[in-house]
């Protein structure tokens, strides 16, 4: 994965869904006030560092509490339309919907968002830091 800087000099790659993690993944936060929620590997202390995909402006969800692998890809339009429908999103709402799939050998969730991001943090970086100077950013919509 190739990785280039934005102007504020802050790291962004060339990463584009769906993209896959050989990693074990679980719910690590839900904020209700912020609408946002964050899943994060869970790897032995052997792994160097953590990825926690993070969901902004979460208007639906579907989980599961252990994601064995996980594959984040768009949905495929009849899902996104039982998404959106579930989630009470009409009009022209709808468009400013990322409808996500999250697919796991273990089964699958979704979750329907504003925004998303995945990072890589290094396994000693804060939990209560919002980013670690050696933090890399994978992706970004």
């Amino acid at each position: 994965m190739e990785i280039h800087s934005l102007p504020d000099g802050e790291p962004q790659s060339n990463a584009a869904l769906p993209i896959s993690f050989d990693r074990k993944f679980r719910p690590w936060r839900y904020r209700v006030s912020h609408s946002e929620l964050k899943l994060r590997s869970v790897d032995p202390v052997s792994v160097p560092d953590v990825v926690e995909v993070s969901f902004y402006g979460v208007v639906g969800m579907k989980l599961k509490t252990v994601y064995r692998s996980l594959v984040l890809d768009l949905a495929e339009p009849a899902q996104a339309e039982e998404m959106l429908r579930f989630s009470d999103v009409e009009g022209t709402h709808s468009s400013r919907v990322h409808c996500l799939v999250l697919k796991s050998d273990n089964g699958d969730g979704w979750v329907a968002c504003l925004s998303y991001s995945i990072w890589s943090h290094p396994r000693d970086a804060d939990d209560s830091a919002p980013r670690h100077r050696d933090s890399v950013l994978i992706l970004r919509r």
